[in-house]
């Protein structure tokens, strides 16, 4: 067997995998895909190598398989199901059990030519298990489309071995009144289609007051409500039971499988329960190194470990709102804590006016440091016309380290202001000379400097001459957007406003672990405003959770009118490379190029929005 990892394309292995079942046709090979996390390393014979819960839960989930079944978790069935392509090939199976007890959702890819229709025989063997749940689907009779919809629930949940009760099975009397109420009360979970025309029904109501009931009493059955046509607060006994559970909204027939799809994750996939959520705080800005909803990253550890041992120049870049201040922000802490001398330069307040002039630039940069070090400088005396602006600067510097055997870190955020600067070649040519001093004055004090650079702009674009750029010198720490278990666990931060697994997929699907956007969803859905339907039902809307970002988006993208024509002419395949507005828009955040070279929206979120306002 073998392991192939996919780091750029998240429908790569499902295609990998359709076109090795053609290649290896007479071959007894089965298949499992995840969507997780993988870590590179050098293994024991000094091999590069790679683990992690990636390969393991991949592992796993092939494990259910007989030769020919390509298999998938909820994770990865959550992401092809986005795609019209994939959507009809991913068939959930059930649920099975691994060796070490723990309960895994299975999805099946098939279709024409590559993996299998049916149950593996590991999880056709755990079908008793399943087929002992019992499931009630309660509804209005006669309303429509509820009857559909009720028809499909019933022929999918039996499929997959479930025991399915549906009253219309009875003949109305004294005894169906009976066996409806025996029905609900020893059910393991009763699925409740609530639309416009099942409001005033008192039958509904009746059945939804006695699981209720039941469940306070004994815990079950559990109550899972499919809104068919809105996602509006309910009136009456119907809306008090069902507006404060979670719930998935049906509006039309391309919700099917979405619905039928949520439903057995409800059914297969322990919930967790809401927990108290710890104090809310402001979504937006800098996130507090004590916050407790920071989320730390992979390149946290290493750009921390590389502050604590004076390295010379450390980079941080990313698009805007990805986290670049946050990780200054703990930076900051960490060389606090450790006694060095610490300054922080955030080039975003300073004004045009003071970007004009490259004296009134360094004079400024000189003044405020000396000013947060409290260190004394005649600048009178000391900053004379005749060396010029670089010169003076230098000169300042070294007598700010020499004035204190204690180490300084001097933190630089936002530092793209400067690019534009006519003298921003001659400034970061300054910085790489203070890089190049530790070698050529190993007696002098510039180890004791180190610089922390934030960014989001390519700064090749701007600086001409690279020996002279501490760009391509210094420890680089890309940061990226978060992943699905980051995600999960920024959730589980907030007290789990997200219940299930495969909601945490549905949204990370549409926007992509953004962390604003991830951070504002999670907020509003824990302040109470919005259920997890609402959320993503009005994700695109202008007085949606995300609308003051979208709108904010969308005028950065309507300012380029080159960028805007090439969208206009396909949203699918960005073709904006040669574009002046391109790098504006990979530091916004708003595409991101593959490592094919590919142009796309770095979200499903914005790539709907914008198509949306983009005529």
């Amino acid at each position: 067997g073998m392991a192939l990892l996919f780091s750029t394309d998240v429908t790569a292995p499902a295609r990998c995998a359709r076109e090795l079942a053609g290649k290896l046709a007479g071959l007894r090979v089965r298949m499992g895909i995840h969507s997780g996390l993988v870590q590179r390393q050098t293994d024991i014979s000094g091999n590069e190598n790679v683990t992690g819960e990636g390969i393991n839960t991949a592992q796993r989930i092939m494990d259910f398989a007989d030769e020919g079944f390509i298999l998938l978790t909820p994770q990865h069935a959550g992401w092809l199901q986005q795609f019209d392509e994939w959507r009809p090939h991913v068939k959930p199976l059930g649920e099975g059990i691994t060796k070490h007890g723990e309960r895994l959702a299975v999805f099946s890819l098939c279709g024409d030519g590559f993996g299998r229709p049916g149950l593996p025989s590991k999880i056709a063997a755990n079908s008793e298990a399943v087929a002992k749940k019992r499931i009630c689907l309660l509804y209005k009779r006669a309303a429509q489309p509820d009857g559909d919809l009720l028809t499909e629930l019933e022929r999918h949940l039996e499929g997959l071995g479930y025991e399915v009760f549906v009253d219309r099975h009875l003949k109305i009397g004294v005894d169906w009144a009976r066996a409806i109420e025996e029905k609900i009360r020893s059910a393991d979970a009763v699925v409740a289609l609530v639309s416009d025309a099942s409001l005033g029904s008192e039958m509904l109501e009746y059945e939804l007051e006695t699981a209720q009931d039941a469940f306070l009493k004994n815990g079950k059955p559990s109550v899972l409500p499919v809104r068919i046509g809105s996602d509006r607060q309910l009136d009456g006994a119907i809306g008090a039971i069902v507006n404060p559970l979670q719930f998935t909204v049906w509006a039309g027939a391309g919700d099917t499988q979405r619905v039928l799809t949520s439903i057995v994750s409800a059914l297969t996939e322990p919930l967790k329960p809401k927990v108290e959520a710890r104090q809310l705080e402001p979504v937006g800005g800098a996130v507090s190194p004590d916050s407790p909803f920071y989320v730390a990253r992979d390149s946290d550890p290493e750009c921390l470990q590389a502050i604590r041992s004076r390295e010379s120049i450390i980079l941080i870049k990313g698009p805007r709102q990805v986290g670049k201040t946050s990780l200054l922000g703990r930076g900051v802490k960490l060389a606090t804590e450790n006694g060095s001398r610490v300054a922080i330069t955030d080039f975003q307040k300073l004004s045009a006016a003071q970007l004009s002039s490259e004296e009134a630039f360094y004079k400024l940069l000189a003044a405020t440091l000396a000013r947060q070090l409290k260190f004394k400088y005649d600048f009178g005396d000391e900053w004379l016309d005749v060396f010029g602006s670089n010169m003076n600067m230098d000169n300042f510097i070294r007598a700010l380290l020499e004035d204190a055997e204690t180490p300084f870190v001097w933190f630089m955020d936002e530092v793209d202001r400067l690019f534009g600067a006519p003298f921003a070649s001659d400034f970061f040519g300054l910085v790489r000379s203070w890089h190049n001093s530790r070698a050529t004055e190993p007696r002098g004090p510039w180890s004791r400097f180190t610089v922390v650079i934030g960014y989001a702009t390519e700064a090749h674009l701007f600086i001409q001459d690279l020996n002279q750029s501490p760009f391509n010198v210094g420890r680089q720490f890309l940061l990226h957007s978060f992943t699905l278990e980051q995600t999960a666990s920024l959730n589980e931060l907030y007290g789990s406003p997200i219940t299930s697994q495969s909601q945490v997929v549905e949204l990370h699907a549409l926007i992509a672990g953004q962390p604003f956007v991830t951070r504002r969803a999670l907020d509003a859905l824990s302040r109470g405003g919005l259920d997890f339907d609402g959320l993503m039902a009005s994700a695109t809307r202008d007085d949606g959770p995300f609308g003051d970002h979208l709108k904010r988006i969308l005028i950065s993208v309507s300012q380029m009118p080159e960028v805007l024509g090439a969208m206009r002419a396909s949203l699918n395949n960005l073709d904006i490379s040669d574009s002046e507005g391109f790098h504006r828009l990979l530091a916004a955040g708003i595409v991101e190029q593959t490592a094919n070279s590919k142009i796309t929206f770095a979200s499903e979120l914005y790539r709907r929005y914008i198509g949306a306002h983009v005529h």
